[in-house]
């Protein structure tokens, strides 16, 4: 299991289109209003795949796919789009996971990836 922490919530980084936009700390400014900026806690690679687990504090969701660069550019840059959405899509960066409700998020709130 891999945990960040969120450091930061863009100002219109929750809406109603059930996704969310993971950065991490090198995120460029014009990025900033529509991301959730996050900071790993530890050294261990994340390593998502369908059948695993992305945790959001307390609140749980269950992954349905990951694109195949989800995982690479989590480890690299901190990103990926997570859709909170059943059907697994097409996007490269994607991360899938059911149920089909936003998190509530807070600054300080732990991420965990298993």
């Amino acid at each position: 299991m891999t945990v960040t922490e969120i450091t930061q919530i863009g100002k219109n980084a929750i809406n109603d289109e059930n996704i969310l936009v993971l950065f991490g700390e090198t995120i460029t400014p014009d990025l900033l209003d529509v991301s959730i900026v996050q900071k790993k806690l530890d050294e261990e690679l994340i390593t998502l795949k369908k059948g695993g687990q992305l945790t959001f504090g307390d609140q749980v969701y269950q992954v349905n796919g990951v694109g195949p660069l989800a995982n690479e550019n989590l480890n690299e840059i901190g990103h990926a789009t997570v859709f909170f959405q059943e059907d697994f899509g097409v996007i490269p960066n994607g991360i899938y996971v059911t149920p089909e409700k936003l998190p509530d998020l807070e600054v300080g709130m732990k991420i965990s990836y298993q």
